[in-house]
């Protein structure tokens, strides 16, 4: 959010996690007591941008389209040999389709693994390096006073680290 800019919903941190599954513990937790989950949100914060290369090996997509221009052709060979007429029996007409269609597949896929794992084909994708459990001021005491609520602990509701790293601030 820019410098200076109001918040359209206005809502005050009520926790901060490292991992988006303990901020969706900290909402079951507190949902389990009654408040409304309509009112909780979970907001990824501190963003930064993570390259990933996404390598699919190419003897994969190799097979895949192998397999698929197969399945093609055995299709369109037994397309032929019900409709057209041909010299060659229905078993060759067969057999030469399913190796064009390997052939004609197994070349797609392997162009296609080839464009796809080119060195310049790096997806940058934004992340969270933390989640905040954030609800509305006037609801900010309820939740604070459940997450510092220590007796919930022992029955597996809710992780130590969790409550441990929920801030108390006051609403301003």
């Amino acid at each position: 959010m820019r410098t200076g800019q109001v918040p359209v919903v206005p809502s005050s941190v009520i926790a901060s996690v490292s991992s988006f599954e303990d901020a969706q513990r900290t909402v079951g937790y507190l949902r389990s007591y009654g408040m409304d989950a309509g009112s909780l949100e979970v907001v990824g914060a501190e963003l930064r941008q993570a390259e990933r290369h996404q390598v699919i090996p190419v003897a994969r997509l190799t097979g895949v389209g192998a397999l698929q221009g197969a399945l093609l052709g055995v299709l369109a060979a037994v397309f032929i040999t019900l409709v057209a007429e041909t010299t060659l029996t229905g078993l060759a007409v067969v057999v030469w389709g399913f190796v064009y269609g390997v052939l004609i597949g197994g070349l797609w896929g392997l162009f296609r693994g080839l464009v796809r794992n080119r060195p310049d084909a790096i997806t940058t994708e934004v992340v969270p390096t933390h989640f905040e459990v954030r609800c509305p001021p006037e609801e900010l005491s309820v939740a604070q006073t459940l997450l510092a609520d220590a007796t919930d602990i022992d029955d597996g509701r809710v992780e130590r680290e969790v409550i441990a790293e929920a801030p108390h601030k006051d609403a301003a």
